[in-house]
């Protein structure tokens, strides 16, 4: 895959060669000669914050080259020094250590592959001579690097899709890699000097997405071409035109880019396109052949200095496919507003519309990592469905976001997309999509993210079929290695995992009992051991008291992947079975389960809405009895509703004890624990759903990592130091770019003076600096928590303020009052008490998946090396968007003084009392009074202390 890796660099490293030539850019290459490396040091999978170095000065202020050692438990003799590489004939620099040294097999056989895992640095240095010299820098097989004090995104997969530029002044520049290896490491940077002689600052990026062109039809008008501006000033009123090499075929651009393209700033362009005629003659576009288009790319101020359009080398390829038949791609707008794409594949016959569905089921199957949804190689694995749909989406990217957080939505969007538009499809009446049944399937990666999606969303499923997945992250690289979780308070960690436990799998094993699933692995697989297949499989036999509730399939010898293991016999076998099923029937039993009800659609009919205490465990216990009653136990739920599109309604039903009415249904009306009167009872409410203005619900729960599902915006605070005002910007371009390398997100970045209501209102917004730096920061002031509070870059949260110097925070709040944006805005700050609490505020944000980050973070001083270890506040903001201590940990508060309750809502329509909500009185008051007790006894223990030593 590394090899495949590298020859794709080579050939876009080669495509940037022409397109620069062609615009009348020379560049010359700088070489890097000598590279001075620091390392091992230990790693762990996605933890942030936890540089070893950091401990003793950091990268920037420790002797470099010298005879100083630094602590590893991963070497012998425990301590590391410098050592000096040079690249190899193709630039690469080797990092390796021979047995003797790091001896990762005995390492690894006690904590598996995680264990191998390492952190170092590597620095290199060149010199520049003209007075200002431009110069474009890129690194491949790493995450980040800085360019003196420049943060800049790293090509990790070496796709070649991502380069930074930057002007230099005169004298000895420094390429700072910080680098993550698996016993052994290597990369590539390069920095080229550019001449350019009356060229535009745009630089196309072969990075694009084209729909398929169907029967002579193109399946979706929505394209994406990318751009990185090489330019010292912003792009703004990009102009695409399109031409096609074939006579007697028009294509016009219906809608052009609006986006913001800052200096080194790569971007993806969104736009539509319409070909003429329509369709396409076949014997233009025969199925397996494609129509090639030529792209040019200017701005409004390149033809106003007269220079000529870019060029967007080589020509593009849309491909003709066949209906009946082929795999085709189709695009949409996903929920940021970028471009993005899926494969369909249509069934071979007519839909079976015998159960009353609104047409074909849907055989969703996720791809795996590093696996493009479009390669022949995964989509043709399946066999063509007699009676399905294929969906393959693409998690945003082949590597993605683990089918979590975005590429979770974004399977489901195209779904909707698809589901709605039909691209492609000629017969709506035959082929028409219904998107309420599902058969989830996926590998590896993809077989995390079919345990999600079923789990999820398991009113969807007739089946799942999940292959060779992991459960979390977590036990998939064990999080015991976590450099920083030595010094961690244990209830700090608690409310850490909340941030990411929505996607650990297990715990959402309550909600596949009923469930076809058929687990399907190799019994010699190293990549995910057969481990976490028989482990799920097991809790779902437990829950369903029965070992026949899901099938296993190992095959004895088959690894990781095998012919078959996704698409052969015994898979095809499980979806025929299922395909043209009725919906699987309700346990007598079953049990509503979530973590968040941002992510979770219903169990049952029954859908979660509000958490009492959020990113806890929440549970709907069901009975159903033989007289059409369903008798509800909650847990830890504050509002739920019923759907009533799945499997009908109860005709009566009690929560709690308590007898409710025939249930209304979701979005119209739903039910809610009442705390206005003297005791808690559930109450029916018809509002719509106005209630999400007000407080926190599936549109506006966390954590942090939630403000990324929406249109983003990044503003840089300016009223600071011009030095401050540099670094904020580096790390606006930081961020966007890293967010569109894993995900192809849109970001812009603007400055806080720049701020349009009527523009960016609809986006979530991203606030550089504070309210005394970022001016929308200080607008927005009516809209912060409530418990959190500002002096200058300090802040309080709670009763605490944190102003020691190289402090960091970053939180998240909602701000529809604020802003013209709906219920479901949300804006974050981060910002620090200086520089570098700045700094440490960015690395909270979370730019990949399973970061611990919740709503909110404060990082202190030893945040840097010590990881988790060195936060000093997190938490959770309540279901009003306040500050309770039951939600946090604040390393200075030594007691929680008052129980938590649910806010009060707005008057009920209806009302039936329940033994246990009076049981919830009860145990409320006891709490009060057994905290006030405790209070006053430790008052009375301490001054009688006092009087003793006086």
């Amino acid at each position: 895959r590394r090899a495949a890796y590298m020859s794709l660099y080579y050939c876009a490293l080669v495509v940037i060669v022409l397109i620069q030539v062609a615009q009348g850019q020379q560049r010359v290459p700088i070489p890097l000669r000598r590279w001075d490396v620091l390392s091992p040091f230990p790693s762990a999978t996605r933890e942030v914050g936890a540089d070893p170095l950091e401990a003793f000065g950091g990268i920037d202020t420790i002797p470099r080259g010298g005879p100083r050692m630094y602590p590893s438990e991963l070497v012998t003799g425990g301590l590391v020094s410098w050592q000096h590489i040079s690249p190899d004939a193709n630039n690469m620099v080797n990092v390796n250590y021979n047995s003797s040294y790091a001896n990762w097999p005995l390492i690894e056989g006690w904590s598996g592959t995680a264990g191998a895992y390492f952190q170092g640095w590597a620095l290199s240095d060149f010199n520049t001579t003209s007075n200002s010299s431009h110069v474009m820098v890129s690194c491949l097989g790493v995450t980040v690097f800085w360019l003196d004090d420049v943060i800049m995104r790293g090509d990790s997969y070496s796709a070649g899709y991502m380069s930074s530029t930057v002007n230099l002044a005169p004298g000895t520049h420094t390429v700072k890699v910080r680098f993550v290896g698996v016993e052994s490491k290597s990369f590539q940077c390069t920095v080229t000097q550019l001449y350019a002689q009356n060229a535009t600052s745009i630089l196309p990026v072969y990075d694009v997405i084209l729909p398929d062109i169907v029967n002579g039809v193109l399946s979706s008008p929505y394209m994406s071409i990318t751009v990185l501006n090489m330019g010292s000033s912003p792009l703004s009123q990009v102009i695409i035109a399109i031409h096609t090499s074939q006579l007697g075929i028009n294509a016009t651009v219906t809608s052009q880019p609006t986006q913001h393209v800052q200096p080194s700033q790569t971007v993806p362009l969104v736009f539509s396109v319409a070909f003429s005629p329509s369709p396409i003659h076949a014997f233009l576009c025969p199925a397996g052949s494609s129509l090639s288009l030529t792209f040019t790319i200017t701005t409004q101020a390149d033809i106003d200095a007269g220079n000529s359009p870019v060029y967007f080398t080589p020509t593009l390829n849309v491909n003709c496919r066949n209906f009946s038949s082929d795999p085709y791609a189709f695009t949409f707008l996903d929920f940021d507003g970028s471009v993005q794409y899926a494969m369909a594949r249509a069934p071979r016959t007519p839909c079976d519309v015998s159960f009353g569905s609104r047409g074909c089921p849907v055989l969703m199957t996720l791809h795996g990592a590093g696996v493009e949804a479009s390669s022949g190689a995964w989509t043709y694995a399946y066999e063509q469905q007699n009676h399905a749909w294929m969906l393959f989406p693409t998690n945003r990217r082949n590597y993605g976001w683990d089918w979590q957080g975005p590429g979770f939505f974004n399977m489901w969007t195209a779904l909707a997309s698809f589901s709605r538009d039909l691209p492609g499809v000629h017969n709506a009446s035959s082929y028409g999509v219904d998107p309420t049944r599902i058969i989830y399937a996926g590998h590896s990666m993809g077989g995390h993210g079919c345990w999600v999606a079923a789990s999820h969303c398991p009113d969807r499923a007739l089946a799942a079929a999940p292959a060779s997945g992991w459960i979390s992250m977590e036990t998939y690289q064990p999080l015991f290695l976590r450099v920083g979780d030595s010094w961690v308070d244990p209830y700090l960690k608690h409310i850490l995992y909340g941030a990411v436990s929505d996607w650990s799998v297990d715990v959402y094993t309550p909600n596949l009992v009923g469930i076809p699933l058929l687990a399907r692995m190799g019994s010699v697989d190293n990549n995910v051991p057969p481990f976490h297949m028989k482990r799920m499989a097991r809790l779902v036999q437990q829950l369903s008291h029965n070992v026949s509730s899901v099938s296993i399939s190992e095959v004895v010898g088959g690894g990781h992947w095998f012919d078959g293991i996704v698409g052969g016999a015994v898979m095809q076998t499980f979806f025929d079975q299922h395909v043209n099923s009725s919906r699987p029937p309700l346990p007598p039993t079953f049990v509503v389960t979530t973590l968040n009800p941002a992510t979770t659609e219903s169990r049952g009919g029954i859908r979660i809405l509000q958490q009492i205490r959020p990113h806890r465990i929440s549970r709907i216990t069901v009975t159903r009895g033989e007289d059409d009653r369903w008798i509800l136990v909650t847990e830890n739920v504050r509002r739920f509703g019923f759907t009533n599109v799945t499997y009908g309604m109860p005709g009566h039903f009690t929560v709690d004890g308590g007898e409710i009415p025939a249930p209304a249904c979701l979005p119209a009306s739903h039910y809610y624990i009442s705390t206005s009167t003297s005791s808690l009872s559930w109450r029916l409410s018809n509002d719509g759903g106005a209630w999400e203005a007000t407080e926190r619900g599936p549109s506006t729960y966390g954590p942090l990592e939630r403000i990324l599902m929406r249109p983003l915006v990044i503003v840089v605070g300016t009223s600071t130091s011009e030095h401050s005002r540099t670094l904020r910007q580096n790390w606006a371009i930081y961020m966007a770019n890293t967010l569109y390398y894993q995900v192809r997100h849109v970001v812009a970045v603007i400055d806080d003076v720049e701020y349009d209501a009527k523009v960016h209102g609809s986006s979530n917004l991203v606030m550089l600096g504070g309210p005394s730096s970022n001016t929308l920061a200080f607008k927005l002031g009516s809209c912060l928590p409530s418990g959190l509070g500002f002096k200058d870059e300090n802040i309080t949260i709670g009763s605490t303020t944190f102003s020691d110097p190289s402090t960091g925070y970053a939180f998240q709040f909602g701000c529809d009052k604020c802003t013209s944006g709906d219920a479901s805005s949300m804006c974050a700050i981060i910002s620090g008490t200086d520089d570098a609490g700045f700094r440490k505020g960015c690395g909270l944000f979370p730019l990949s998946s399973t970061v611990m980050v919740p709503d909110y973070a404060v990082a202190g001083p030893r945040w840097g090396y010590a990881g988790a270890g060195g936060l000093l506040a997190a938490g959770f903001w309540d279901n009003l968007w306040r500050y309770d201590c039951q939600l946090a940990y604040v390393a200075t508060q030594d007691q929680c003084s008052s129980p938590y309750l649910p806010p009060s809502p707005s008057p009920p329509s209806s009302s039936l009392p329940g033994w246990k909500t009076a049981l919830i009185v009860l145990g409320s008051v006891g709490g009060a009074i057994l905290v006030g007790v405790t209070v006053l006894a430790r008052k009375y223990w301490a001054r009688k202390k006092e009087y003793e030593r006086i």
